[in-house]
């Protein structure tokens, strides 16, 4: 009767230890996403200004490297995929 019981509270040590290891490890998604959504926040405000001052007729400061940045991207994504296209080959199996 004792090993039974014995058993049953190791069991439920267990159960808690992985139920906080669990809560942990979802502790930090959220953070991870409100960090993320931070950032997507501001990101928005910063475009947000930019299209105040485009209608206003003014060139927002930054804009212009910003964009250099993004066709960057776009040109590094587009290289990638094309090497990654090559590599596999171009015909069908």
């Amino acid at each position: 009767m004792r090993a039974k019981l014995e058993r049953s509270r190791q069991s439920a040590r267990e159960c808690r230890a992985r139920k906080k290891l669990r809560y942990q490890y979802l502790e930090e998604l959220v953070a991870d996403r409100e960090k993320a959504v931070f950032a997507l926040r501001k990101e928005i405000e910063q475009y947000s200004q930019w299209a105040k001052q485009i209608d206003a007729g003014q060139i927002p400061e930054g804009i212009q490297e910003t964009l250099e940045d993004i066709i960057k991207q776009e040109r590094t994504n587009n290289s990638a995929a094309a090497s990654a296209t090559t590599a596999s080959g171009s015909c069908p199996n």
